[in-house]
């Protein structure tokens, strides 16, 4: 504001020259702060775009390791069914081994000059004992189901359990086939029960029964 003192001599043009002036400066002023305003937004919402495409691209990663998870599921319900017959066997027979691996087994280590005249696989209930050994309970394979799990609520086990008779022409023979038979991977515990000369094709022979368990 002039004082009463000031006196403008200047043309009116001139002095709306410069107001003019003055205004388009506060306007550039003005421009300038909404520009730099602006960017300044403009980085901050490229900032948060940046991290929430980070965000996502960490999200679809978790989202396609979940669904691969979920791809295995039925293979692992697969193999859980398969492990669960497997323990069963276990409960019921004592061994997983089949009766094509036995017999594979034996006509291995049966010598050619030797014969099998029968071969009995059963469960039978087996009490554990504190030395490690076990020895046959009462109750034997004729019993039910019930009766197993009362066995084992008892400390009771169950194995597989092999008992073979057979014919032999000496009893070295038998004791090397007792031997072949002990020293396999597939059995254990193996006992001979008796061993009895018999007459067989008019010939002698000794016939034996050895009873030994499956491997678990």
């Amino acid at each position: 504001m002039r004082t009463a003192h000031e006196v403008d001599f200047l043309p009116e043009r001139i002095r709306q020259h410069r107001a003019r002036r003055r205004r388009l400066l506060r306007q550039g002023y003005c421009l300038a702060v909404y520009v730099v305003a602006i960017g300044a937004l403009g980085y901050t919402r490229q900032a948060r775009i940046a991290t929430a495409k980070g965000e996502l691209a960490r999200l679809e990663e978790r989202a396609g390791l979940t669904k691969r998870e979920a791809a295995t599921i039925p293979e692992l319900r697969s193999q859980m069914s398969d492990l669960l017959i497997k323990k069963r066997i276990d409960e019921e027979l004592g061994s997983r081994a089949d009766c094509t691996a036995v017999l594979a087994e034996l006509c291995r280590l049966l010598p050619k000059n030797m014969a099998l005249v029968s071969l009995e696989m059963k469960p039978v209930a087996l009490q554990a004992e504190a030395s490690g050994l076990v020895r046959q309970s009462p109750n034997r394979a004729g019993a039910s189901g019930a009766d197993a799990s009362g066995n084992r609520s008892k400390g009771l086990i169950r194995r597989a359990q092999v008992v073979l008779v057979g014919l032999a022409p000496s009893d070295v023979d038998v004791a090397n086939f007792i031997g072949r038979l002990a020293a396999s991977c597939l059995f254990e515990d193996v006992n001979m029960t008796y061993a009895k000369t018999v007459v067989f094709r008019e010939r002698l022979a000794r016939q034996f029964l050895a009873t030994c368990y499956l491997i678990k």
